[in-house]
C-alpha cells in the first residue's frame, strides 16, 4: 500500500508541476499583454451606490479584466510553490512523524498565504516593456497611503502617486477635518459658476440616501498635472485645485487672468499654477481654445484673450518655470521659491467643441495636439476628456457627431502603440469618461422628471452608442438670451 501511496503522490506532483508551469506561463503572458495593450475606456459607476457600499466599491473596482486575472494567477503561483516543496518532501523523505510534520507545515503555510491575500488591499501591477512596474492601482479603506505634507519631492507609503479621500458633508460645515477640501468653486471667477450659502441645502429624499452628490473629495499627489482647453477645462482645473489645496494654502495658487461679459463681470484664467499642493505635486491650467497644431500657433508670446484660438510655446515655458517653495510650511515662506515645475507628468486635454466645429475635430488633429503637448510640457501621459451634451449640440446630427468624436478618442487610446515611440514620447493615452458620466446623469434625471418613460429600464451605460437611442428629448430646449 505504501508503494501505491507513493505512486499516487508522484502523479499528484506531476499534475501540480504542469499546473505550476502553466501558471508561470500565464503570468508572463499577462505581463506582455499589460505592456502592449492599452484598452482603457474609463469607468461607469452605477447610480445606486449607497454610503455604506462606497468603500466596497473603492476596493473592488480595480480587480477587473486582465488585472483580476493577473492577481488570481499570482495567488496561485504562491500557493503552488510551497505545495510542490512539501509534497516532494513527503514522497522522498521517510519517517511517519516527519511526513505528518511536513504535511502540517504545508497546511499552515497555505493558510498563512490565504490570510495574507484576503485583506482589504489589492495590488494590481501594470508591467511596462522595460520589465519594471511603473504603475499600480491600490484600493484600500484603512486610511494609509496619504500625506498632509506640502513638501515637494516626497513619497507616500507604497510609492503611491495620487490618493483621494471622500468627505460626506460639505466643507463649509466640516470641523476637525484637516484635509477637508475647499468648496469646488473656490477659485471660480465667473458669478454663474459660484453657489451662494443659500444654495447648499439638504438633498431631496430621492438622493439623500445615495452617495452621488452628498460628498466632496480631497486629493494628495506628488504628480504634476496640467489641464489644457477652454473654460470647461478651466473649471476642471479650479475644482482640482480646490481638492489639492487645503485651508490656509490658497496662496500657493497663481493665475494670469482676463475679463469678459457684461461690465467685465467674468474673470477667467488663461494660465494658472498651484504648487506645492498636498502631497508635494503641482497643478496647472493652460487656456488653449483650439487643438494645438502648427497652424494654430501664434508668434505672440503673451496672448491672453477670450476669443483667441491660438497658442504659443512661451505660455508653456511660463508654467514650466513657475517657482515655488520647497518648505513644508509653504504658506508661510513663499518668499523662498527655490523649486520649479520643470516638467509635467500628465496632461488632461479637452476637445473644444464649440470653439471648433464637429468636422474640425479629426483624428490627425487630436494626435498632433497630443504630440505637441508632450513636446512642450514633457508629459508622457495624456488624458482626454470625452464630450457631454452641451449648448453647442443643437440638432440630432450634432449629437451623433459628438458620439463619433468620443468613440474616436477611445480608438486613439486603444491603438496608441509603442513600436515607434521614442523614450521621451507619450507612453499612455487614457480616457476620462466625462461625457459618459454626465450623459448618465442627464438620462437618469430625465426619467425622474418624466421627460422620458419613467417605467422604461435605463440603458446599459457601458455599451457603445447608448446615448443615441431615444435621445429626442435632448433637443427640447427653452429659449434664453445670451451675451457670450
Amino acid at each position: 500500500s505504501a508503494q501505491k501511496v507513493r505512486a499516487c503522490l508522484r502523479i499528484a506532483i506531476l499534475v501540480l508541476a504542469l499546473f505550476y508551469l502553466s501558471t508561470i506561463w500565464r503570468i508572463r503572458h499577462l505581463e506582455r499583454m499589460q505592456s502592449t495593450e492599452n484598452d482603457i475606456n474609463g469607468l461607469s459607476m452605477p447610480f445606486n451606490v449607497t454610503s455604506s457600499s462606497l468603500q466596497e466599491v473603492r476596493t473592488i473596482w480595480p480587480l477587473s479584466g486582465n488585472c483580476a486575472l493577473f492577481s488570481t494567477f499570482t495567488l496561485l503561483y504562491y500557493i503552488m510553490t510551497p505545495s510542490l516543496l512539501w509534497n516532494a518532501a513527503i514522497i522522498w523523505r521517510k519517517g511517519h512523524r516527519r511526513n505528518i510534520f511536513v504535511a502540517l507545515l504545508s497546511i499552515i503555510t497555505l493558510l498563512v498565504i490565504d490570510i495574507a491575500f484576503s485583506g482589504s488591499v489589492y495590488d494590481c501591477k501594470i508591467m511596462t516593456g522595460e520589465g519594471k512596474d511603473d504603475t499600480s492601482i491600490i484600493a484600500r479603506n484603512d486610511g494609509t497611503s496619504w500625506s498632509n505634507s506640502y513638501s515637494p519631492n516626497q513619497f507616500m507609503e507604497d510609492n503611491v502617486r495620487i490618493s483621494f479621500r471622500l468627505h460626506h458633508s460639505h466643507p463649509s460645515t466640516t470641523s476637525g477635518d484637516d484635509d477637508a477640501p475647499l468648496r469646488p468653486e473656490k477659485f471660480a471667477g465667473v458669478p454663474g459658476y459660484k453657489c451662494s450659502s443659500s444654495d447648499f441645502g439638504d438633498l431631496p429624499p430621492s438622493l439623500s440616501n445615495r452617495t452621488i452628490l452628498n460628498f466632496t473629495t480631497s486629493i494628495a499627489t506628488n504628480l504634476k498635472v496640467i489641464f489644457i482647453g477652454d473654460s470647461i477645462s478651466e473649471q476642471f482645473a479650479q475644482a482640482f485645485d480646490a481638492s489639492v489645496l487645503g485651508r490656509g494654502y490658497e496662496g500657493n495658487r497663481w493665475a494670469k487672468t482676463y475679463v469678459n461679459g457684461r461690465d467685465g463681470m467674468n474673470l477667467h484664467n488663461c494660465l494658472s499654477a498651484s504648487a506645492p499642493v498636498r502631497g508635494g505635486g503641482a497643478s496647472a491650467f493652460w487656456r488653449v481654445a483650439t487643438l494645438m497644431s502648427a497652424s494654430s500657433r501664434t508668434p505672440r508670446p503673451d496672448v491672453c484673450e477670450h476669443k483667441s484660438r491660438t497658442w504659443n510655446e512661451n505660455q508653456a515655458l511660463t508654467l514650466l518655470d513657475h517657482r515655488y517653495s520647497s518648505s513644508d510650511h509653504a504658506k508661510k515662506e513663499l518668499d523662498h521659491r527655490n523649486v520649479t515645475v520643470t516638467a509635467f507628468d500628465a496632461v488632461v486635454m479637452r476637445l473644444n467643441h464649440g470653439w471648433l466645429k464637429i468636422e474640425e475635430i479629426k483624428k490627425e488633429r487630436i494626435e498632433e495636439a497630443i504630440k505637441l503637448s508632450n513636446k512642450f510640457l514633457g508629459a508622457q501621459t495624456i488624458i482626454i476628456s470625452t464630450l457631454p451634451l452641451n449648448n453647442n449640440v443643437v440638432t440630432p446630427s450634432d449629437w451623433e457627431g459628438v458620439a463619433k468624436i468620443n468613440q474616436m478618442v477611445r480608438d486613439i487610446a486603444r491603438s496608441w502603440g509603442e513600436s515607434t515611440r521614442q523614450p521621451s514620447d507619450v507612453k499612455w493615452i487614457l480616457v476620462q469618461e466625462f461625457g459618459n458620466f454626465t450623459n448618465q446623469v442627464v438620462r437618469t434625471n430625465a426619467k425622474h422628471v418624466k421627460l422620458i418613460n419613467d417605467t422604461a429600464t435605463l440603458p446599459d451605460f457601458s455599451q457603445q452608442g447608448w446615448e443615441l437611442a431615444g435621445a429626442g428629448y435632448l433637443m427640447k430646449r427653452l429659449s434664453a438670451a445670451t451675451y457670450w
